[in-house]
């Protein structure tokens, strides 16, 4: 099992990045394997929300994936697994966390958890320590720095949309 844990200062108020963040169509895009997300059901918030998710590994043909929320702390946090759709139990199923901590000066402290395993029955932690160390750790550092842009960015509208009214 790997586990990568990254945090990042986003220099917006809480409220704003969960603004952003609580949109999962936006949040579960900043992966860059994501290409796409459709939702399976009317529910688009909270605990239970499924997700098909295509993923894109180096170009190549998308892969849909669902998805389902586990983990809705209104205003705190969001989390969700992720599994192959014709063997949950291959193609590196994992679990992504995001949580939300209100931070001096109007920041937030992002926190972005990555829990898997690649599953290999004779390689097994040794896979899944080079995926980690080669591989994951990069992955979930540039989803932090995409994350950070994008929330700043809508922070940004946000603020000035608020000085217009």
């Amino acid at each position: 099992m790997l586990y990568i844990q990254e945090s990042i200062r986003i220099e917006a108020p809480i409220e704003v990045a969960w603004a952003w963040m609580s949109d999962l169509e936006r949040l579960m895009q900043v992966n860059e394997f994501h290409v796409a997300m459709r939702f399976e059901t009317d529910l688009r918030r909270g605990k239970g929300t499924r997700v098909l998710i295509d993923h894109s590994f180096f170009g190549s043909a998308p892969e849909a994936r669902g998805a389902r929320v586990t983990h809705w702390d209104e205003g705190a946090g969001i989390g969700w697994v992720e599994t192959d759709l014709k063997a949950p139990k291959s193609g590196f199923p994992h679990s992504s966390q995001y949580r939300l901590k209100p931070l001096p000066g109007g920041a937030t402290l992002v926190t972005d958890e990555l829990r898997g395993s690649l599953n290999l029955p004779f390689l097994g932690k040794v896979a899944d320590r080079l995926l980690r160390d080669v591989f994951a750790s990069r992955i979930v550092r540039r989803e932090c720095a995409t994350l950070k842009a994008r929330v700043e960015e809508f922070a940004a509208g946000w603020k000035a949309g608020r000085a217009a009214a």
